[in-house]
């Protein structure tokens, strides 16, 4: 299957994509409709880590059916140089991980999970970096340089190609997330995707990637694995078009590991890929041998202008989608004054057309006693919208408001049941976004 399939690795690289989304999708919905209620109803990690262990299991087998079973045992340069190639990811980690645990020690925010909550966090980060590794370095990456990795600018053709389908996949979120959030990260997660396959080009061990992709990922979720009443929902929607600078980095970090002095050892352990007996050494290829054939140029050539067009086009509809596009805001923090019942009005706003529209909710209190309920209300009082959330909050919720009509979004908190309250645990923080599209 190894030979067939990389010929063609483009084509099948859309069949692995394919076959990742089943493998996510299909265990989902099965759980979501037959599951035990207690995947369902034991936090968004419990549900989220049942679906990324079949999605793994799937991987797995997948991997072995495209003839790449060996990436198990492959250990290239070892871990140490892997992690090294790896700096930047690390320092961007536990930046985010920094800014998490500040906000928790700022917000007097102590009540953590139970500990086999965060232990099922821990493994869902582990479970997420195994599967999409598996798919994407595991396959991809090498389908594509099976295909053109033979020179210099072969290798930079396979990066970049494995790269943009990494980062194409995530199109998907367009289902669930705001248009102009889900193009700004597919910018980014097309340069994230060129960095990832570049570090694993150099080092060549599937596991450092894995390891790499679950702290990335434990860091970002750090604060929804870790505090009670956490949730895994998405931010993508919060994204804005000036966001796509931050692809700019990942390229910088393409480039550096990439740099002509490295491409040697590259393709020397791309030629070790896959052979059993490594002790017989494989022949450094000479000066003239690592001169990029015509062919290999134009396919580099083709390939950055597709990856330049692609890039600019997302982020020429991101801005576009942006224009036509309006949120409002609103988002308050204070101390409880120990009253059992008080509200607000937080917005009002007029629509201008009739739509499903996007109410990003998000409530942090120090105590999940506390109950928050919010309300949509038209120009006659009418309710539309209420839903009461309990403790720790972080929603998405879709409504229908009609055309020209004003809307009244109330918060109403409920403290009857919370008990005292040291001074530095009463604080808490409330934002809403609602989101339309002209």
């Amino acid at each position: 299957m190894r030979t067939t399939a990389s010929k063609h690795p483009i084509i099948w690289s859309i069949i692995t994509v394919v076959v990742f989304m089943i493998a996510l999708w299909m265990p989902a919905i099965l759980l979501s409709y037959f599951g035990p209620d207690f995947f369902l109803t034991n936090g968004d990690y419990v549900y989220q880590g049942t679906v990324e262990c079949v999605t793994s299991l799937i991987g797995i087998g997948f991997v072995a059916l495209m003839g790449y079973g060996w990436i198990w045992n492959e250990r290239g340069k070892g871990l140490g140089d892997g992690l090294l190639c790896s700096g930047y990811f690390v320092v961007i980690s536990v930046y985010s991980l920094a800014i998490s645990v500040t906000e928790i020690v700022l917000l007097d925010v102590i009540e953590l999970n139970p500990v086999w909550q965060i232990l099922v966090f821990v493994a869902t980060v582990l479970l997420i970096g195994f599967a999409e590794e598996s798919f994407f370095r595991g396959v991809v990456a090498n389908l594509f340089l099976d295909k053109f990795g033979n020179d210099s600018a072969g290798v930079w053709c396979a990066t970049i190609g494995s790269g943009m389908v990494f980062g194409l996949m995530h199109l998907s979120n367009l289902l669930s997330s705001d248009t102009v959030g889900v193009l700004v990260q597919v910018v980014s997660a097309c340069a994230m995707g060129m960095a990832l396959t570049a570090i694993y080009y150099r080092c060549r061990n599937i596991w450092v990637l894995i390891l790499i992709h679950a702290f990335v990922d434990f860091c970002g979720a750090f604060y929804s694995g870790f505090i009670a009443g956490g949730s895994l929902s998405s931010t993508i929607s919060s994204y804005e078009p000036y966001q796509c600078i931050s692809a700019l980095p990942y390229i910088i970090v393409t480039i550096i590991l990439l740099r002509p002095k490295k491409m040697r050892e590259i393709i020397v352990l791309h030629r070790l890929s896959g052979v059993e007996d490594t002790s017989v050494g494989v022949v450094m290829p000479r000066e003239e041998e690592l001169k990029s054939s015509p062919k290999s140029r134009r396919s580099c050539v083709i390939a950055v202008i597709l990856a330049v067009v692609i890039l600019f086009g997302l982020y020429g509809a991101a801005v576009y989608a942006s224009d036509y596009s309006n949120s409002i805001s609103y988002e308050y923090s204070g101390e409880w004054d120990g009253g059992a019942y008080f509200g607000t009005d937080a917005m009002t706003f007029t629509t201008l057309h009739t739509a499903d529209y996007t109410f990003t909710i998000s409530n942090l209190p120090s105590t999940n006693s506390a109950k928050m309920t919010v309300i949509v209300t038209d120009s006659s009082g009418e309710t539309v919208y209420s839903e009461t959330f309990e403790g720790r909050t972080s929603a998405v919720r879709s409504v229908e408001l009609q055309e020209g009509e004003t809307y009244t979004v109330s918060i109403s908190y409920d403290y009857s049941e919370v008990g005292e309250l040291a001074e530095g645990e009463r604080d808490y923080m409330t934002s809403i976004t609602v989101e339309y599209i002209e």
